[in-house]
């Protein structure tokens, strides 16, 4: 029996004619220039934005708030050498504002699919680690939701939704702004490659790591570690 292709993203994503945020109409994509190697601030921007511990990504340049301004120092530092996510896990830990993190790292492509899948399964941004096939660079990319085919009572994902710093914003009532599709009709077996795409350029590619966050519930219970 056929089915129908649906997305799930982050229920604290608002799609409109810009993505935003719940309760806010500022964009949540934060652009990357293509000359630095801050994916990894950008996305952690992104993440904050979207759970409400930060006003517009934009302007953390110009704003004194404390996590603003760690945000931009941090950035600063790593613009030319970039951030590998462990040093991703102790940033986030060290703004001290309740979000709780789970690493995956230097993970094999098809280890990272379900572990990503499981962790929006939880209500949890995950930023990943995605390289090009032929390509040393890896490149910071945060996952907000997933696409796949609802067959009766069975979700079938096969793609995730990405917000890519290093592109453009979404286009006008666009969920995100790129896709890694992973899996291709109802195999179970993961293809080697996944296809990642965006408005402009579509390239095979590998999931190298992942790191989750926990945005749920970040303003009541911050003390509470998610398992």
């Amino acid at each position: 029996m056929g089915g129908f292709v649906i997305q799930r993203f982050h229920p604290l994503i608002r799609p409109g004619l810009h993505l935003g945020a719940a309760g806010s109409k500022i964009a949540v994509h934060s652009q990357q220039s293509r000359w630095d190697a801050a994916c990894t601030c950008h996305c952690v921007a992104m993440a904050l934005r979207i759970a409400g511990l930060i006003t517009d990504p934009s302007q953390i340049a110009t704003r004194k708030r404390r996590i603003e301004s760690m945000l931009w120092r941090k950035t600063t530092e790593v613009f030319a050498k970039g951030m590998t996510f462990s040093e991703l896990v102790v940033f986030v830990a060290d703004l001290d504002c309740g979000l709780w993190t789970k690493l995956l790292e230097h993970s094999s492509h098809r280890e990272a699919i379900p572990w990503i899948e499981h962790e929006l399964a939880r209500g949890r941004l995950v930023i990943c680690s995605v390289r090009a096939v032929g390509d040393r660079q890896n490149h910071a990319v945060l996952a907000t939701g997933v696409e796949g085919v609802q067959r009766d009572r069975r979700f079938e994902a096969h793609a995730l939704l990405i917000l890519d710093p290093a592109e453009g914003p979404p286009a006008a009532f666009a969920p995100c702004n790129a896709r890694l599709q992973y899996r291709h009709g109802t195999s179970d077996t993961l293809p080697r490659y996944a296809k990642y795409t965006t408005a402009v350029d579509a390239f095979s590619a590998v999931l190298t790591g992942a790191v989750a966050i926990d945005v749920a519930e970040v303003q009541t219970l911050p003390q509470r570690r998610p398992p």
